[in-house]
């Protein structure tokens, strides 16, 4: 059961791969240097040169595609693939588990703020920001600031006296 050419010996029939490799190396190996070496002595425009450039890429990217089809098709590939993603998710679930434990002590040891404190910060930033917004906007359309006056509470809100 040898192969020649592509061709199966048995069968007499050429495989889907074999197919597009023929097509990759005809384009790649043959149209594509002919259609330079043509533009280069000028018997030929950039069209031509740039159509073969594209007729090779597209064998490769058929003969790619063909190729993991055929790769994929074997279930010895399948389970494999399987298996290390599996791998790689139960290593990463290990992963996040110790990132976790040494971080969640090391954090309050070394004094720096969780995310729920920093969260908690800045949800007391936005409403000092509205707050002193709204009280740009008092002072700017007021026209009678001199008779009114306004003083902040514990909670950061405006109390007009």
């Amino acid at each position: 059961m040898s192969l020649k050419g592509g061709v199966k010996a048995m069968s007499g029939k050429q495989s889907q791969v074999g197919q597009e490799l023929e097509k990759f190396v005809r384009a790649f190996w043959l149209e594509l240097p002919v259609a330079a070496a043509n533009r280069i002595l000028g018997k030929s425009d950039d069209q031509a040169l740039s159509k073969a450039g594209w007729k090779a890429y597209d064998a490769l990217i058929s003969l790619s595609n063909e190729a993991t089809n055929q790769l994929y098709r074997d279930r010895t590939v399948g389970a494999l693939t399987g298996r290390a993603t599996e791998t790689a998710l139960r290593a990463q679930s290990i992963g996040s588990a110790l990132s976790a434990a040494f971080f969640g002590n090391l954090w309050p040891a070394i004094g720096l703020s969780t995310a729920s404190e920093i969260s908690a910060l800045r949800t007391e930033i936005a409403a000092l920001h509205e707050e002193i917004a709204d009280a740009v906007e008092l002072v700017e359309s007021s026209d009678a600031l001199a008779t009114r006056s306004f003083t902040l509470t514990e909670r950061y809100r405006r109390v007009l006296v």
